[in-house]
């Protein structure tokens, strides 16, 4: 009986090591990122094309993060759903729906009608989110799943910068033009679906209990916390700079692709990287100097507020960003039962969402008031004011 367990633990070991496998699955989680980063360089455009609408300078920014309103309302329910019927089923449906209402919004040449389309697609991208995270919870554990989150955290960066740059050079010639790279999923929903497999249900043994027994709602409030932190300062990119490079700077939209896409691909080297620096440093001091990287990069674009510091000052945002965002998700399924992985992480997209949702109302005020140059030292300021909150959660 022991042997037949070990050649099933190797025969699965082996399936989901291979590079086709990997593939499918890393391209499945990083849809979620890549909802925001391919049409945002074109909020710059939307707004110029609605601009007799009132507070367009508001809703043009709710195109790209409306999305994470439902993301938050949703996610909960789809942690529920997918603990109690299954992944895959669900992730399927949902990278359909994610792909058709993406591309529709380019066909309605009424604001209302994009917001409404892009409601459904938070709604679907909740289901994406959960289901393919909770996949690789359930695919590796132990320092295999603290590799894999890595790996994630790269995909989805390499993604993000690709689409981010191909997002900026379509925007150049027509802001729906973006709209239409959602055409993807449908294709990488074919491939996830004939590649990808349902995992046992988690068997309910004794030591289970003690482990639910122990476990505590309050020891994962910092990694809710920081996350929602973390997504309404790392949204101060997408949201504004697009504006800062086009209006403040003067250069063309396909130069704010480029300079989003650092961030992105410095985001996707630190992830990968996880595993190495969680040799050096603890989870608490991995949150600290996450912060202050992420802080540092907006202080940088504040105090020169070039194009050559918004390069930097994004690179340095990402680095901080990438290792900060693995460190949370490893920290959480550390401490959270197996039989409840679902709903934590459901719970934790919710939270990283209404950062991601937040982010613009927090932003725009600021930027009206103070302009936008000053918005950078206020995102620095909160980042540093985090770093300092770290040192006392988590060790």
């Amino acid at each position: 009986m022991e042997i037949q367990q070990n050649r099933l633990e190797q025969k699965l070991y082996a399936l989901t090591h291979r590079p086709t496998f990997m593939f499918a699955l890393f391209s499945s989680t990083s849809m979620t990122v890549l909802g925001g980063t391919i049409i945002a360089t074109s909020i710059p455009a939307i707004e110029n094309h609605f601009a007799d609408i009132k507070h367009i300078e508001t809703l043009a920014k709710l195109v790209l993060t409306l999305p994470a309103l439902f993301i938050m309302l949703f996610s909960p329910l789809s942690g529920i759903l997918i603990d109690k019927f299954g992944r895959l089923k669900f992730l399927i449906g949902s990278m359909f729906l994610w792909s058709i209402s993406g591309m529709i919004g380019a066909v309605w040449d009424n604001i209302y009608w994009i917001l409404f389309t892009r409601a459904i697609f938070g709604i679907a991208t909740a289901f994406v989110m959960t289901a393919a995270s909770t996949l690789v919870a359930d695919y590796y554990v132990g320092e295999e799943r603290q590799k894999a989150l890595g790996l994630q955290g790269f995909a989805t960066a390499c993604g993000s910068a690709f689409f981010m740059c191909l997002g900026g050079i379509l925007a150049h010639f027509d802001w729906h033009y973006p709209f239409y790279v959602y055409g993807l999923g449908i294709f990488l929903m074919f491939f996830v679906a004939t590649t990808l497999f349902e995992p046992r249900p988690h068997k309910k043994i004794a030591h289970i209990h003690t482990i639910t027994k122990d476990f505590k709602i309050i020891s994962v409030l910092p990694c809710y916390f920081f996350g929602f932190i973390m997504m309404a300062a790392y949204y101060t990119s997408p949201t504004q700079i697009p504006y800062f490079i086009t209006q403040y700077l003067g250069k063309s939209e396909i130069l704010v692709g480029f300079c989003i896409s650092a961030s992105a691909f410095a985001y996707g080297l630190s992830s990968l990287f996880y595993p190495r620096i969680r040799n050096f440093l603890s989870i608490g001091s991995i949150y600290i100097v996450g912060f202050i990287c992420m802080g540092s990069g907006f202080f940088l674009i504040y105090i020169l507020h070039n194009i050559y510091a918004v390069v930097l000052g994004l690179l340095i945002v990402g680095i901080g960003g990438g290792a900060m965002i693995v460190n949370n998700s490893s920290f959480l399924l550390a401490i959270v039962p197996k039989e409840h992985i679902g709903k934590a992480i459901g719970i934790l997209s919710a939270t990283a969402c209404f950062g991601q949702f937040i982010s613009p109302f927090f932003s725009q005020p600021i930027v009206q008031h103070y302009g936008i140059v000053a918005l950078f030292l206020w995102v620095a300021l909160v980042l540093f004011a985090m770093a300092f909150l770290a040192l006392w959660k988590p060790k």
